[in-house]
């Protein structure tokens, strides 16, 4: 056992008041003290014979403690089977050589504590009178896994629906396009995990992962809390003692290309008001090396909060969205630099140019001092709160395991950002802000094309699916001879025909939307195109009633009734058409062929619909079937997806039977369960 006596903080801060009788001139403000010194406190370590590193942080103010057990191993490159090291990870407590996941579920709840792993190891926490049982269920999930097929099949499904979820997601599908755009095929932060790659992973796959990297001798265990090291020694001995050590693959990288010049990339999301927009590059900036602190300095300048340049510039002066923030990231293999936003989708192309004006202007000019000591007393203030808690510290000494730090790296923290100058800030700007070789990456619609596109050192839009991959045919490319007036056409033929669709007198439905955990039974008629009435009711309670008899309207909800105004009456006079395709231009829409695109793998006829008032909405239409497949439009600022599935005929009529609309991460799924046609609804329905 080794004792470090230079760990563990205690951050000491002595005011020295001294009284003087001259006289203070209070016009200036006080010069600053020096940096305070930190005194990092006693942490244990100690290493079984297996190679195994413990780390002993004791603390016992509160009768609780924490195990924290992390491999220090190489990222690994998944490539095709992208998602299997992360459901290996979740495998370990899904079950065990002696325990179900119900059991060990059931002996964590007994107890009062938590549990959890993950790829790169596991934690578990609880009372220190617990600590034996804790550390008992931790190195079984860890040492006897069982990897039973029927959790695996579980997670597979849970993952993939997590995916199909984040489709929407203009972050997400940021963060997929980045990762393939800024480090190529053949590095592990290109990997993106999609329905494809996990179709070809394999229980196998997961147990290779299990047995070739889950070692003790590139493992370290952290241990906080109410707890000594002899305690500790003899628990981690007696549950990770037989732990067998082995050899564990190492894996070296090239380094990402530097972007050369300004590279547009898109990745389309049709009608979208608000536009996702990153500056971003990979840069090279190791953990530990000297101009991590001032380049956080730098950073914080540019984007952190609302002191940043970015903040300022593009909310507070121009508008242009609610946050704008930038990092700098330093990591073992790549580090990345990020500036964006989410701003409005008529300014995308000039917020990109607000970014681009801040990056230089810290660049190019000297920050203020005011802006400057600001930044660096809150900056100096997270690390001191940081220190309070006893969790801080063992975070500290993983990170000097994990990166090979030096051993005073955290104590000397305050010293080192003290030392930080104006002109070091204005040299890290030069050394790692570029704007002029970046990837300008943007989550938006196609239209704006044309105005990113002069954004770019070539004068070109590179566009990529959700998942990150090249669009390689032109996405606009619509047959020749289509209009759209064919593409309706063949979707009227598709769904019964226009003689059919006009024998339609009245309709009824009803049908059952989630809502998260609730359920809303729904009910909606029609008549004669002229009348229309919903009701949303939840446990017998009306939530929301809408009744349309061809001149007046009433509202109801949350008990409230009232009459609709002239906007209102016009979207429920549009609301009645039983199929508003049969006479688009009669009704004031004009339609336009806009290009191709794929739903679900199916290609499909994008068509954008405008109406008399101006909205605007895309419909999807396949191109083998006819079907309609997908709408998405705008609904008070907000990009609103209906997804349309499982057509059924009734009387020779195809009916979607389950509408999806996703409303950013909601997503609300509406099955029909009664559609009736021509059953003559009575009027009173509709006063």
């Amino acid at each position: 056992m080794k004792k470090i006596n230079k760990f563990l903080f205690i951050l000491v801060a002595i005011c020295l008041v001294t009284t003087v009788h001259a006289q203070v001139d209070r016009t200036k403000a006080p010069a600053a003290g020096p940096a305070p010194k930190v005194q990092l406190g006693d942490y244990d370590t100690f290493t079984l014979k297996n190679g195994l590193k413990v780390l002993v942080v004791e603390n016992h103010n509160l009768p609780k403690v924490a195990f924290n057990l992390e491999l220090l191993i190489d990222p690994i490159v998944e490539g095709d089977k992208a998602g299997y090291i992360s459901i290996a990870g979740s495998l370990l407590d899904a079950g065990t050589k002696t325990k179900t996941s119900q059991e060990i579920a059931e002996e964590v709840d007994f107890i009062g504590a938590r549990l959890g792993t993950s790829s790169k190891g596991a934690s578990a926490a609880g009372l220190s009178k617990y600590k034996d049982q804790i550390l008992a269920l931790m190195s079984d999930v860890v040492m006897n896994p069982a990897f039973p097929v029927e959790e695996f099949d579980k997670l597979i499904k849970q993952n993939i629906s997590g995916i199909q979820a984040d489709k929407t997601s203009p972050k997400q599908i940021a963060q997929n396009v980045a990762s393939k755009v800024l480090y190529g095929s053949d590095h592990p932060y290109s990997d993106v995990m999609t329905e494809g790659t996990l179709a070809n992973v394999t229980l196998d796959d997961c147990k290779t992962y299990y047995a070739n990297y889950f070692k003790p001798n590139v493992a370290v265990m952290a241990i906080v809390g109410d707890i000594t090291t002899k305690e500790a020694k003899k628990l981690v001995k007696k549950y990770f003692g037989n732990w067998e050590s082995g050899i564990v693959p190492s894996h070296v990288y090239d380094t990402p290309a530097k972007i050369e010049g300004k590279r547009v990339v898109l990745s389309n999301k049709d009608a979208a008001p608000q536009s996702t927009i990153q500056i971003v590059y990979p840069i090279d900036l190791k953990k530990g090396s000297a101009d991590v602190i001032p380049v956080s300095v730098m950073n914080a300048m540019l984007g952190r909060g609302f002191s940043g340049l970015l903040m300022k510039n593009l909310r507070e002066d121009k508008g242009y969205t609610y946050g704008a923030y930038s990092s700098v990231s330093a990591d073992k293999l790549v580090g990345d630099f990020y500036a964006g936003a989410e701003v409005k989708a008529a300014v995308t192309d000039s917020a990109f140019i607000e970014i681009a004006r801040e990056m230089n202007h810290i660049r190019n000019e000297k920050m203020t001092q005011d802006h400057f000591d600001m930044t660096k007393a809150t900056l100096a203030g997270d690390f001191a709160r940081a220190l309070e808690s006893p969790s801080t510290i063992a975070s500290f000494a993983l990170a000097i395991e994990r990166y090979n730090l030096p051993s005073d790296y955290y104590a000397t923290y305050l010293e080192k950002l003290d030392k930080v100058t104006l002109e070091d800030v204005q040299a890290m700007a030069k050394k790692y802000v570029d704007p002029d070789n970046a990837i300008y990456l943007v989550v938006g619609d196609r239209g704006l094309k044309n105005k990113l596109a002069k954004l770019s050192s070539t004068n070109t839009v590179e566009e990529y699916d959700g998942d990150g991959n090249v669009v390689k045919e032109d996405p606009n490319a619509i047959p020749e001879g289509l209009t759209a007036n064919v593409v309706v056409e063949n979707y009227i033929k598709a769904i019964g025909g226009r003689e059919k669709l006009e024998s339609i007198k009245d309709m009824s439905l009803k049908g059952e939307m989630k809502m998260g955990p609730m359920s809303i039974n729904v009910e909606q008629y029609y008549k004669g195109n002229e009348k229309f009435a919903m009701s949303m009711m939840m446990n017998g309670q009306v939530m929301q009633a809408i009744k349309y008899n061809g001149a007046t309207a009433k509202l109801t909800a949350r008990g409230q009734t009232n009459e609709a105004n002239a906007e209102q009456l016009n979207g429920f006079k549009m609301q009645a058409q039983m199929c508003a395709e049969l006479n688009l231009e009669a009704l004031g829409f004009t339609s336009k062929l806009v290009g191709t695109d794929k739903v679900d793998s199916k290609k499909v006829y994008k068509l954008e619909i405008v109406g008399t008032d101006g909205t605007k909405k895309v419909d999807y239409f396949c191109a083998t079937t006819g079907l309609k497949l997908k709408t998405v439009a705008q609904q008070n600022g907000m990009s609103v997806t209906m997804i349309y599935k499982d057509y059924q005929d009734v009387d020779g009529i195809k009916f979607p039977f389950t509408t999806i609309t996703q409303m950013g991460p909601q997503e609300m799924p509406l099955t029909i369960t009664s559609l009736e046609l021509n059953k003559e609804v009575k009027d009173e329905l509709f006063n």
